[in-house]
């Protein structure tokens, strides 16, 4: 019976198989962490520009001075 045929075969390929996976996992937990906390500041910054500017203004960092610019 060859390898490819044989379920039982425990060869290298099953602990590098596994720590792959482990590493793919956080690296995916870490992306969605990292796209949420980015999502979060833009709600953030969004509901503050709302409530000092009452929609009319946004803050943009464009500016030399940092006043709002209309919009």
């Amino acid at each position: 019976m060859s390898v490819i045929a044989d379920r039982t075969y425990k060869g290298w390929g099953d602990p590098v198989l596994a720590f792959i996976r482990k590493a793919l996992r956080r690296i995916a937990k870490f992306i969605v962490a990292v796209s949420d906390a980015i999502a979060e500041s833009r709600m953030q910054r969004a509901a503050l520009e709302a409530e000092l500017y009452h929609g009319h203004y946004r803050h943009s960092s464009k500016n030399d001075d940092d006043l709002p610019v209309v919009h």
